[in-house]
């Protein structure tokens, strides 16, 4: 019972904040959760599409400042993940976030020493994660990264470059560790 009331609550939280929002955040499907203290921010020309079965627990920020996140069917982020987009994020289906994962589209500019990193701007590169994905916990995604099918990040890593083949990453840069094993896939 306490499950029930627990994921109702979730439902209800979601329902109501995408009331207030229809153009912005566009949910596909009818079963998704949505903890306390959950973040949705959109704004300027920012789009939120989340897919069916869409879990985002408790303290987590999914920000759309003139770009999209497009979330597939059957994903889970654990507490306090982070997603922002100021161009575009996608999301393949049946992945799980571990707590405290950060995604971002974009980079601070620094390479005018004479200004001020805040008043350089940004550079801005979309991010791809494939399905079928497992994000460990406290692993950093960074702007332009694609990230393939079949994939697992293990914990506390830093994705810099594109991950082209499915396997096991880890490591600041993420880097190759093993393939998945036949019966895993």
């Amino acid at each position: 019972m306490r499950h029930f009331l627990r994921a109702f609550c979730g439902l209800l939280r979601m329902r109501f904040l995408c009331a207030g929002k229809p153009r912005k955040v566009k949910l596909r499907g009818k079963r998704f959760y949505l903890g306390k203290g959950c973040i949705i921010d959109v704004s300027e020309k920012g789009k939120i599409v989340l897919g069916e079965k869409t879990w985002i627990e408790r303290y987590s920020l999914f920000g759309a400042c003139r770009g999209i996140i497009e979330i597939g069917k059957n994903n889970f982020f654990n507490t306090n993940c982070k997603l922002v987009a100021l161009k575009s994020i996608k999301v393949g289906d049946n992945n799980l976030f571990g707590p405290n994962v950060v995604i971002v589209d974009h980079n601070h500019k620094y390479d005018e020493a004479y200004k001020l990193i805040c008043e350089q701007g940004y550079e801005i590169k979309p991010v791809n994660i494939g399905s079928n994905v497992w994000i460990g916990a406290n692993v950093t995604i960074c702007a332009g990264v694609n990230i393939c099918n079949d994939v697992v990040v293990a914990a506390n890593s830093v994705v810099t470059k594109n991950i082209e083949k499915s396997g096991v990453y880890a490591g600041v840069p993420a880097k190759f560790l093993k393939e998945l094993s036949q019966s895993a896939k």
